[in-house]
């Protein structure tokens, strides 16, 4: 056995593999250069350029830096038919009057591609961002799991509060209510009471931290009108899907709850109904203009998406209609 592992190799085998790798290297060389290029292409290892991906990072730490997202800097060739499709939409809906702006970001979450329709305009979240507070409320309870069995007594001057075109059953004042009982009503019902109760409780640097965290303005939380744009409205779905911010159960119970949203008339309204969807809206405005904006994950088989669409107009009871359009032009494009 010994001598077979070290008999040499005869002399004339090297210059046999010799001559045919010099072969192979003046056939290459004299390929027409397509066939060429595709040869080289199949025989290169395949490398991602690190300047075409925006890496957002959590830097609190000393020895780690948690990924939290990972966006491509470029919007998709291949959605470019759902783009020019969004703003033929976007631009009738303008010349009849419907909407003075819209806005739409798409994303698919499973490999990043994404497009958007109006990125740079501004809007004043409204309720949206009570998803945020959410994030906030559940982040704290990860520190202190007691956070969600606390009980909250409804005050009696509790329906002085902002008011909703679009609300459900009010809070019963002097009734107690559990923390989770508050989110859920808070997150499903878009309910402004008892957002209140829950916002009195946050911690407002932690609520300030996620939005720098995810690279976002910090918020001036005296300021109901601060704006956004749809691209950064869609962070924070983005990271409940990923669970790169909140843990695994807490990611999960926070799609579950948002999947339970009361608000059918919007993006929900555009796809079939067996189809599954995590998503919050808001409102927010004056007289002379209204907003109307919704977030949401779309469950479409094995490749949901991501779509946030923010809206301005002089009829907040025309925007739901806008929100469900654009939707629906959007499912359709994204199951084909």
């Amino acid at each position: 056995m010994k001598k077979i592992l070290v008999k040499k190799i005869p002399l004339y085998f090297l210059f046999i593999a010799t001559g045919l790798l010099l072969l192979i290297i003046h056939q290459l060389n004299n390929t027409a250069p397509q066939a060429k290029l595709e040869i080289q292409q199949a025989i290169a290892p395949v490398v991602e350029s690190s300047d075409k991906i925006e890496q957002v990072r959590l830097k609190e730490y000393n020895l780690t830096s948690p990924l939290l997202t990972a966006e491509l800097l470029s919007e998709s060739d291949n959605m470019k038919e759902l783009k020019r499709s969004l703003n033929l939409e976007i631009n009738q809906l303008k010349m009849n009057g419907t909407i003075s702006e819209a806005s739409v970001y798409v994303r698919i979450l499973n490999n990043g591609h994404w497009t958007s329709v109006n990125s740079d305009a501004q809007y004043a979240p409204g309720s949206v961002i009570k998803i945020a507070a959410f994030i906030t409320f559940l982040k704290m309870s990860e520190q202190n799991p007691k956070m969600l069995s606390r009980e909250f007594i409804a005050p009696a001057n509790i329906n002085k509060v902002p008011g909703q075109t679009f609300k459900t059953e009010p809070m019963v004042a002097g009734k107690k209510y559990s923390a989770t009982e508050l989110l859920n009503r808070m997150i499903v019902n878009s309910d402004n009471q008892a957002t209140l109760l829950i916002n009195e409780s946050l911690d407002i640097n932690l609520f300030k931290k996620l939005f720098t965290d995810l690279g976002i303005a910090e918020p001036d939380v005296q300021d109901p009108n601060f704006k956004m744009d749809v691209s950064d409205l869609s962070k924070f779905l983005n990271i409940l899907y990923n669970a790169t911010y909140l843990n695994k159960n807490n990611s999960e119970y926070a799609l579950s709850v948002l999947s339970q949203s009361s608000f059918s008339q919007g993006i929900v309204n555009g796809i079939p109904h067996e189809i599954k969807v995590a998503h919050k809206f808001g409102e927010t405005g004056n007289k002379t203009e209204a907003q109307l904006h919704e977030t949401a994950i779309v469950y479409i088989g094995n490749d949901p998406y991501l779509i946030t669409i923010m809206t301005k107009g002089k009829n907040v009871q025309r925007l739901p209609e806008v929100l469900s359009d654009l939707s629906k032009i959007t499912y359709l494009r994204m199951k084909s």
